[in-house]
């Protein structure tokens, strides 16, 4: 029989219920299995002492368009690499929510982890560190469909390329860097996985293992020299992997670069871009560990801009704001890449959908696996804008006890049967597979918005996202019924957005933004051409600057962007000439 939780609450049963869990005889302790943390891991850092007054090229930002940068250039010409973030190594992330809430980048602690952008329709999460946000996403190395790279909002020349084939070995060349691996179901067995896939047949939809950037079947040796260990399946990909098997940029395409001769510079913000005679000067904005500031500056021949959607956007708009010449475009274009949180709570399932809080002890009956395996792929419609895809994932495990309190006071209608464990997580019972939290789905939703956002700069000097128009995006109701779909068929209660839950208010959420310095065949319509070089003004070419991350991208890819934005990178950089 169901009831509402206000009726479970007037009947007492809560108070039974305690009683009933202080009480219960005690069970055999669950099997645990230690695992030792090995992994050999070389800083790439450089002492900011080391930084020269001039190179040949200086790349901004460290994210997947400029480590793929980096490394084709350096043993071309003499690089550097300027990062604003730390560099975090394997062991360093938090694994607990004190210190992943301490672990947020703002102006008192520019050197957190997760840097949020709140706005008022949309909100932004990327990472801050050496390897950008490849240090928290899930790594999912999925090819957009064909019809995404098309006229006139894509260069003429990558339509081409894109149709014919041609760009096919740029995807092969990323692949091959970041050692993506597919879930393979004859080999693992996945409880999070197992109830995607029973929803989707249920529903009629492929599901499909794509592969994702983690070494999940052995020891791996990269191209870079880097030896990474197997995948522990502790959970923890989101929040920081701790145990090296996660292919970050720090494992592949950065340590490349500095074995041919890249210099490393962490901690360093760059602030805007001067364009001089000859070159470029590049305004930076050092701080120590101590937290003392010191301005700084570098010449140089070429400039790459990799600084993310958020963050180069901000900076060419800065440098803007002091003579740059650059296209009124700027800032137009944005996309939060139909980005859609869902979650389906106290499914009739157990998902083993919760992380571990410590990597190096593993519940052998709890493994979560990696964040996604798997996607619900709805792209088989004639329109692209009514293509999606729902990847399932985990909850970190440095978020276990706030959401398990946070979900277990939400007003559900459900059977007394799954009130126990409700009270299992309000009450924070050991017995944490038992509980409503470990029979919940989250989901992942990316579609095909209309990237008609805009991104400027506040009052502050703060990027902001300003897109009024995006609540009226018929793709976001569309995921969400895919999702409420998927939740019933589990059995379990659809939360629409968990932000607006934990938080309040109803923004959207992305993490992954797109747009903002988009490419296109004249200055008209972008900020770059289909080599990421910079339009002037009065639409002739910057020489020697570019832009390589998601901010050249011009429309919604409807998938993980990763792999698109490295092969762009890949494609864009074969074609460079050095100066």
């Amino acid at each position: 029989m169901g009831i509402s939780r206000r009726s479970f609450l007037k009947t007492g049963f809560i108070g039974g219920l305690l009683g009933v869990i202080g009480t219960r005889t005690a069970l055999a302790e669950p099997q645990v299995k230690v695992v030792p943390l090995k992994i050999k891991y070389t800083p790439l850092a450089n002492p900011i002492s080391d930084l020269r007054e001039r190179y040949d090229v200086v790349v901004i930002g460290s994210g997947y368009g400029g480590s793929v940068s980096a490394a084709r250039l350096a043993g071309r010409c003499r690089v550097a690499i300027l990062e604003r973030g730390p560099e975090r190594p394997p062991g360093s992330f938090s694994e607990n929510f004190e210190d992943v809430r301490n672990d947020i980048r703002c102006k008192k602690n520019p050197f957190g982890l997760f840097e949020v952008h709140a706005n008022h329709e949309m909100d932004v999460l990327n990472g801050n560190g050496l390897g950008g946000t490849s240090l928290i996403n899930a790594g999912a190395l999925v090819r957009p469909d064909r019809e995404t790279v098309r006229s006139p909002e894509w260069p003429q020349a990558l339509v081409e390329e894109v149709h014919s084939g041609q760009f096919e070995k740029y995807y092969s060349r990323v692949k091959s860097m970041l050692q993506g691996q597919a879930y393979d179901p004859r080999r693992m067995n996945s409880a999070k996985v197992r109830a995607h896939e029973y929803a989707s047949h249920e529903l009629g939809v492929d599901l499909k293992f794509p592969p994702v950037a983690v070494n999940l079947y052995g020891q791996q040796a990269q191209q870079s020299g880097v030896t990474q260990p197997k995948c522990i399946e502790c959970g923890n990909c989101c929040s920081g992997c701790n145990t090296g098997a996660k292919n970050t940029l720090n494992m592949n395409y950065l340590p490349l670069a500095k074995n041919q001769g890249a210099e490393v510079f962490t901690q360093i913000e760059v602030l805007w871009i001067e364009k001089l005679t000859a070159g470029y000067r590049i305004h930076c904005l050092y701080v120590s560990e101590s937290g003392e500031k010191s301005r700084k500056s570098v010449l140089a021949n070429q400039v790459i801009v990799s600084a993310g959607t958020m963050g180069s956007t901000k900076l060419l708009l800065n440098s803007q704001a002091r003579g740059l010449s650059l296209s009124e475009k700027l800032g137009r274009r944005f996309s939060g890449n139909g980005d859609v949180l869902g979650l389906s709570f106290n499914t009739a399932f157990r998902t083993n959908a919760i992380g571990f809080s410590s990597a190096s002890r593993i519940r052998v009956d709890m493994k979560p696996g990696a964040v996604i395996y798997s996607i619900a792929d709805y792209r088989n419609k004639k329109n692209l804008f009514d293509r999606f895809i729902i990847e399932e994932g985990t909850f970190p495990g440095a978020f276990t006890i706030p959401l398990r309190l946070a979900m277990g006071v939400a007003k559900f209608r459900i059977s007394a049967a799954r009130y126990l464990r409700v009270g299992r997580d309000i009450t924070l019972s050991k017995d944490i597979e038992k509980g409503a939290l470990n029979y919940s789905m989250v989901y992942l939703g990316m579609g095909h918005d209309r990237a008609d956002g805009k991104l400027q700069l506040d009052r502050k000097g703060r990027i902001r996202v300003r897109w009024p128009e995006v609540k009226y995006d018929p793709i976001y109701p569309t995921i969400d019924r895919a999702m409420k779909a998927q939740s019933r068929a589990l059995g379990g209660n659809f939360v629409m957005n968990p932000r607006t839950l934990i938080i309040n208010g109803k923004n959207l959420v992305t993490v992954h933004p797109l747009g903002g310095c988009v490419m296109a065949d004249s200055v008209n319509n972008g900020v770059v051409n289909h080599l990421g070089q910079v339009y002037q003004a009065d639409g002739s070419l910057h020489a020697g600057l570019y832009v390589l991350d998601g901010s050249i991208v011009p429309t919604a890819l409807g998938v993980n962007p990763l792999l698109t934005i490295s092969a762009l990178s890949e494609r864009a950089i074969e074609r460079m000439q050095i100066t």
